[in-house]
């Protein structure tokens, strides 16, 4: 059964793409099934996994506003990718409308539970769902949230929205009870650390002192790799294995529990450079 992991800030310019996009290639290079989801209409993450000629179309409205009955309609709407164990259901600017078709359709029954269902049927697919979201809050990210098993949240130092953080929480904790649920807050991690000055330093500590063990202590260093691996669009471990950032979000992926030996052992040969 797969685990259904949600990147969610209501802030952009923190490397929730960024960090979808890595988390995903560096489970799959451990050798587990990725179903990457797009969800922003920005489509970054789109761009940098498909080729645009393979793309399907996809019935966005099915997906969020209907209960699917089995997992082959789901899989039609899937893309697979250039690399090995990800496909991606993509996005498209088509999302920016969906917002509103979901909130019509919420009036009449529990939409909010829809993608839920839908991706349930594709559990036995995939090891992970992982689902990157729009920077906006919208009924969209409703329905992510009620899907995931764990919600996960990217910080900048120089960005970060406490009350955009406590909202979100309060949010998690709605829906769990609203709909008897057991979503996850599995916590905050910082990104574009640009080294251990007395900012981050502060920060790190004040984050320590308000979130406790919701404030994950690994951070993800800057890395012009980032973003040079974004304007190539090619992923980051691609691009360079061996950037500080890589190394950091592969510390992450660890700390979160995602990978076990098996899978870590695939991981170092691709590192060492044998395969």
């Amino acid at each position: 059964m797969s685990e259904i992991i949600s990147l969610i800030n209501e802030k952009g310019g923190v490397g929730k793409s960024t960090s979808a996009i890595t988390i995903s290639q560096i489970l799959a290079i451990s050798g587990y099934n990725i179903l990457l989801i797009d969800l922003d209409p920005q489509m970054n993450t789109t761009k940098m996994f498909s080729n645009v000629d393979n793309i399907k179309d996809v019935n966005y409205e099915q997906i969020f506003c209907s209960r699917m009955e089995d997992k082959e309609s789901v899989l039609e709407y899937i893309s697979t990718t250039d690399y090995n164990n990800i496909s991606i259901l993509s996005a498209s600017r088509e999302l920016n409308t969906l917002i509103y078709k979901i909130y019509d359709k919420s009036k009449e029954k529990n939409i909010e539970l829809c993608l839920r269902n839908n991706l349930s049927l594709l559990k036995d697919e995939y090891d992970y769902i992982i689902i990157d979201n729009s920077p906006f809050k919208s009924y969209l990210t409703t329905c992510a949230i009620c899907a995931s098993d764990k919600i996960i949240t990217p910080i900048g130092v120089d960005n970060f929205s406490y009350d955009g953080l406590m909202s979100l929480l309060d949010t998690i904790e709605e829906l769990n009870t609203k709909y008897s649920l057991s979503i996850e807050f599995a916590g905050i991690f910082m990104t574009r650390v640009a080294g251990r000055t007395t900012l981050f330093k502060q920060m790190f500590e004040s984050y320590e002192n308000m979130f406790e063990d919701k404030f994950l202590p690994v951070s993800i260093r800057n890395s012009i790799s980032v973003s040079e691996s974004n304007t190539t669009f090619e992923p980051l471990l691609t691009y360079d294995k061996r950037c500080t950032a890589a190394q950091d979000y592969i510390e992450l992926v660890n700390y979160l529990g995602l990978m076990d030996n098996k899978h870590f052992r695939e991981l170092a040969k691709y590192l060492k450079g044998e395969k």
